[in-house]
C-alpha cells in the first residue's frame, strides 16, 4: 500500500489563529506530503530551523548524515533531530509523509513527556527502522489520522495531532532498529556525540554577522577539555572519519545551504564560515564540491 493511495498530496501550513488557537501551535507542527515536494534534497529547508521530524518513507533513498551516507529501501521510518544535518535523496521519486515539529510541541505541560527524554530522540540512538508491509499499514493508518485531523476545524485539533504523533513515536520505539546501523554508547560514541553537538551548536547561520568560532580540531579539543589527538582518535573510532573531515563536510554543507537559500555575497559566506579570505573559501569549496561557489549557486 502506498501513502498516496490514502492521502491526497498536500502540505499543511498554519495561517494564523484558528478558532481561538494560539499561533504558536500552528507554527510548531506541520505535516508534509513528501511526494508533493519538488526538490532533490527534501529536508534542507528544515535544517535552517529548529525542527524535529518523524518521517515515513516508501521507496529507495540515500540518507545523508554528518559522517556517512546510508541507502534504505522499501518502507522505512526515519526520526531526526535539529542537531543532525541530513538530506534525503530519492532514487526513484519521493513517496511518504513527514511530521515536522518543534521541541515545544511535546512538553511535560502539554503531554506529560519531554521530547528529548524519549529514547528515539536521544543522542546516539538508532533512528532508522525498516518496516514490514503489516507494520507499514499500521503506521499509514496513524499518518492518515494526522492528515485528516490537520484539515479539521476543531478546538481539540492540536491535542489530537500531538497524541497521534506520540502514537507514532511509541510504536516505533517497540520496533527493532535496523541492525546494521545500531550504535552503542561507548566512550568513543559519547565523545563523538559531544563533538557533533558542539559543532552543530554553531548552526544554522542566520545572518552575515553570525561567525563560527570553532573551526579546527584544537578548537574543539580545548572546548571539550581533551587532547586533540585523543579527540581525533575517538571520533575516528566512532565515525570512521577524522575531526577535520567532519568539520570540512559540515562547512561545505552549510556553504551549499547559504549559496542556495540566501542572496549573500560569496565574501559574506566566506566570512561567516571563518575563512580569512574569499579566495581561501573558493579553493576549499571547489576541492570538496567539485565546483566553485559561483558555479554551484547557478546550478538548479
Amino acid at each position: 500500500m502506498k501513502i498516496s493511495d490514502e492521502i491526497s498530496p498536500k502540505t499543511f501550513q498554519g495561517n494564523g489563529v484558528e478558532r481561538g488557537r494560539q499561533t504558536s501551535d500552528l507554527d510548531e507542527f506541520h505535516i508534509v506530503d513528501i511526494g508533493a515536494i519538488d526538490s532533490t534534497l527534501f529536508p534542507l529547508e528544515y535544517s535552517r530551523k529548529i525542527f524535529y521530524t518523524a518521517t515515513l518513507l516508501q521507496g529507495n533513498y540515500i540518507l545523508e548524515f554528518e559522517d556517512r551516507n546510508i541507502e534504505i529501501f522499501g518502507n522505512s521510518l526515519l526520526f531526526t533531530t535539529n542537531k543532525i544535518p541530513f538530506g534525503i535523496h530519492a532514487i526513484d521519486g519521493y513517496k511518504g509523509l513527514s511530521c515536522v515539529f518543534k521541541e515545544e510541541f511535546i512538553t511535560k505541560s502539554n503531554s506529560g513527556y519531554r521530547l528529548l527524554e524519549l529514547p528515539i530522540y536521544k543522542p546516539g540512538r538508532q533512528n532508522i527502522y525498516f518496516l514490514t508491509e503489516a507494520q507499514a499499514r499500521n503506521f499509514i493508518t496513524i499518518y492518515t489520522k494526522i492528515d485528516n485531523e490537520s484539515k479539521a476545524d476543531s478546538d481539540f485539533k492540536f491535542n489530537l495531532l500531538r497524541n497521534y504523533l506520540l502514537e507514532i513515536i511509541f510504536n516505533a520505539q517497540k520496533l527493532e532498529a535496523a541492525s546494521s546501523f545500531v550504535k552503542t554508547n561507548s566512550t568513543a560514541e559519547v565523545i563523538a556525540c559531544s563533538f557533533i553537538r558542539l559543532l552543530e551548536s554553531q548552526f544554522p547561520i542566520d545572518s552575515p554577522q553570525d561567525i563560527i568560532k570553532l573551526r579546527t580540531s584544537k578548537d574543539f579539543a580545548d572546548e571539550l577539555a581533551l587532547h586533540p589527538n585523543y579527540l581525533n582518535r575517538q571520533v575516528k573510532l566512532s565515525r570512521g572519519r577524522t575531526v577535520s573531515d567532519i568539520i570540512a563536510a559540515r562547512l561545505v554543507q552549510e556553504a551549499k545551504i547559504l549559496l542556495k537559500l540566501t542572496n549573500w555575497q560569496i565574501a559574506e559566506i566566506s566570512y561567516v564560515l571563518g575563512f580569512e579570505e574569499p579566495s581561501h573559501f573558493n579553493l576549499f569549496f571547489k576541492k570538496h564540491a567539485n565546483a566553485s561557489p559561483t558555479q554551484y549557486r547557478k546550478l538548479k
